[in-house]
């Protein structure tokens, strides 16, 4: 799927407002816009499996990045993203057109249709600045 800038930019806010770095952002957005695999650690996180990403972790990453993700998994992402392995599996094989309907009603991208008027009043945006 498509999104443009704005989209981009709105979905990065809501990892602002639970301070999720950057480098836990980043595969969260391309799980959720694009289905791409987001990985051993953060599949495990999905799937709320502990162990396996404890197990799967970086050395680098911190307690605190992790409990701002899982903040930001509890409050911002759909439901049918997350819980399992078999929901992120299924995830990942879903159509991008359902992908994107799930990801504009949940208010995480601009609608199509918004998307194009924004773009055509050239609205400003600004980049979130994430850690």
């Amino acid at each position: 799927m498509n999104i443009t800038v704005y989209s981009r930019n709105r979905l990065y806010e809501t990892f602002t407002k639970w301070d999720v770095p950057r480098d836990f952002a980043d595969p969260m957005a391309n799980y959720l816009v694009y289905g791409y695999e987001p990985g051993g650690f953060f599949t495990s996180v999905l799937a709320n499996d502990f162990f396996a990403a404890i197990q799967s972790s970086h050395p680098a990453n911190t307690v605190e990045a992790l409990k701002c993700l899982v903040g930001w998994i509890d409050n911002c992402m759909p439901p049918e993203a997350y819980s399992n392995y078999n929901r992120v599996s299924e995830w990942c094989r879903l159509p991008e057109g359902h992908r994107r309907a799930i990801l504009e009603q949940r208010g995480l991208i601009y609608t199509e249709q918004e998307e194009i008027m924004l773009a055509l009043r050239e609205e400003s945006t600004i980049e979130p600045i994430l850690y």
